[in-house]
């Protein structure tokens, strides 16, 4: 089964990943914030500049790291980029529509779950990283195309 001129934007890319990661890590954002406050109000008020200082410059830093540590990773690459999606009894490949990228093939064993959302379809993989994904756009899968990576997943796991 074969998917053509598959790509998603870099910013739905970013969008989603970072959804993603904030709806998991929330809590470690909004700690240091709600600490400082508490401490303002129980302390010394001059723990407010802390919390403003970590909302307005410590924060952006992190988010700018971790924005560089997974947009400029091989698998944002492979989502952002022209490609054919080959998807196999065994394996997806993938055809890059530009020569110079070489052709990649992911074993079904390397897709550790998929999540669907409303304009992608994002196959978590095995990997370095823990928010590591190929995100394919829901406007071209089409329910047997889903259905087919759902049934590669399951037979792998």
């Amino acid at each position: 089964m074969t998917i053509a001129n598959v790509s998603v934007t870099s910013g739905t890319y970013m969008r989603r990943l970072c959804g993603l990661l904030l709806s998991e890590n929330w809590l470690w954002l909004v700690l240091p914030v709600a600490l400082c406050a508490v401490l303002a109000i129980w302390v010394d008020v001059r723990f407010v500049l802390v919390a403003m200082m970590t909302l307005f410059i410590i924060m952006p830093m992190v988010l700018a790291i971790i924005y560089f540590y997974y947009g400029l990773s091989p698998e944002a690459r492979w989502s952002i980029m022209p490609k054919d999606v080959t998807i196999h009894d065994r394996d997806i490949e993938l055809a890059f529509a530009d020569e110079r990228m070489k052709k990649h093939v992911i074993p079904a064993d390397d897709v550790r779950y998929i999540i669907e959302k409303d304009d992608v379809l994002m196959l978590m993989l095995k990997g370095g990283r823990r928010y590591t994904c190929l995100m394919l756009p829901a406007s071209i899968v089409e329910p047997d195309i889903a259905e087919a990576v759902r049934q590669l997943t399951a037979q792998a796991h």
